[in-house]
């Protein structure tokens, strides 16, 4: 039997070692100046490599103007609603909408997101009503609770079942631009009420009376959401489509006119080399939020060249490309851009960052952290990808008007997935049910 090892503790001769290793190299003294000058991706910064980067992109989609998400985490709702809306336009008369720009309500999909993911949070409650708090699927349901974030089929089902409304059918407000606030109150008050379903169990109530618990709850909640967001609109007035008078419209009546069928073209492909993910193969993401009654979140697994090529050919196209990615690593917010080979972070920090793809994901180096949409890419003579643009929410300001670029590096490192059209997908087989399973924890 092997004999486990004690922790080892820092001596005070490993200090001494640490110390003289730190003060032999000269380069330090100056690098401990700008330390206490700078942050640290100001001094890992390399102007001259950034320069190499002309907005100009050999596929190059026409797309409207950026929408900003806010202080929220909507990122999904907000790209998921920018591709739709690209292929909503075409069936409308441009020229009589404001200014060629058109937008969906971001906040009428949130308000329907929030009580979805409400009645999904205190149904698992239910379920879990006798489990032991300390197993790890009830505690990290509870730890994270209701969020802002979501992935493209829970997207896709909240507008099959909701249908979509224009912008000024149901407008932004103080609290769908700031989730802050108003997801703390909600989700103190779900984790009171999932405590009154697990007291009701152990004081021996039936079924009927937990669920009563529940629906009394979800009252409560829908009525907090007007307050926050607005009363969702029953109907509304539309005029732009092309060929038809101005009506009066249902959001699923509007869905219908302008995106029936669209959304089930594409499949969720995502690159994770993960040991019990198989490459070609559709896996399933557990302990996740769902629109009850709709589908699973299944994403099909290909290697990052083949994501890439994919995504290419989508853009050749003409189609836009949502997709997810490790968004906080090697950017520069006044540049919109992102470039890992601006960053020279091993030189100053002294801290080797090679790590391979599977590791640097396995391991939570990295998250699907932020969703968006591409709109571009840069192709040299051989074919392959230079750099990458994106329809960015982060706001709709700055050097490209929210508009982002991406070093096909980056791209390669830390995209995690995109939504990809069926054509683009015909070499490989669909149709095979999701026997590999990964849970939510295992990319954020």
């Amino acid at each position: 039997m092997i004999k486990e090892e004690e922790m080892r503790e820092i001596s005070q001769n490993n200090i001494k070692l640490y110390q003289n290793t730190y003060l032999s190299h000269s380069e330090n003294r100056k690098l401990q100046q700008e330390y206490h000058e700078k942050s640290i991706s100001e001094i890992a910064f390399q102007s001259s490599k950034a320069l190499q980067h002309p907005f100009i992109f050999s596929v190059d989609l026409p797309t409207m103007s950026a929408v900003s998400q806010g202080a929220t985490g909507r990122c999904w709702i907000i790209a998921g609603l920018n591709l739709l809306r690209e292929e909503a336009v075409k069936k409308m008369n441009r020229e009589k909408l404001p200014n060629g720009e058109f937008t969906f309500s971001a906040a009428y999909l949130c308000f329907w997101d929030k009580l979805e993911k409400s009645n999904c949070f205190l149904e698992r409650a239910i379920e879990l009503r006798n489990e032991p708090y300390n197993i790890r699927t009830v505690n990290s349901w509870f730890q994270y609770a209701v969020t802002d974030g979501g992935f493209w089929t829970y997207f896709t089902d909240l507008v099959k079942k909701y249908g979509v409304v224009p912008a000024d059918a149901m407008p932004e407000t103080i609290h769908s631009c700031n989730t802050e606030e108003m997801n703390s109150r909600l989700n103190c008050y779900i984790r009171k009420i999932s405590a009154d379903i697990r007291n009701a169990a152990k004081a021996g109530k039936d079924t009927d009376d937990i669920y009563a618990i529940k629906e009394q709850a979800m009252h409560r909640i829908y009525s907090f959401l007007c307050l926050c967001y607005g009363c969702p609109p029953e109907s509304f007035a539309f005029d732009f489509i092309c060929g038809k008078e101005k009506k009066e419209y249902t959001p699923s009546e509007l869905y219908q006119e302008l995106l029936e069928g669209f959304p089930d073209n594409f499949v969720s492909v995502i690159s994770l080399p993960y040991e019990n993910l198989p490459f070609g193969k559709p896996c399933r993401l557990d302990d996740v939020f769902q629109v009850a009654g709709m589908h699973d979140e299944v994403f099909f697994n290909l290697p990052i060249e083949d994501l890439k090529a994919c995504c290419k050919q989508q853009l050749k196209a003409g189609i836009p490309v949502f997709c997810m990615a490790d968004d906080d690593k090697m950017c520069v917010d006044e540049l919109q851009l992102w470039d890992d080979k601006c960053f020279n972070y091993d030189r100053i920090t002294g801290f080797s960052s090679d790590m391979s793809r599977k590791d640097y994901f396995q391991l939570k180096a990295g998250m699907a952290g932020h969703s968006m949409l591409i709109t571009g890419v840069d192709i040299a003579r051989d074919g392959q990808p230079v750099q990458w643009k994106f329809e960015n929410s982060y706001d709709t300001e700055g050097l490209h008007k929210g508009y982002f670029t991406c070093s096909d590096s980056w791209f390669e490192r830390y995209m995690v997935g995109a939504v990809i059209h069926k054509d683009f997908l015909k070499q490989y087989d669909l149709t095979g049910t999701a026997e590999h399973t990964f849970r939510i924890w295992d990319i954020l």
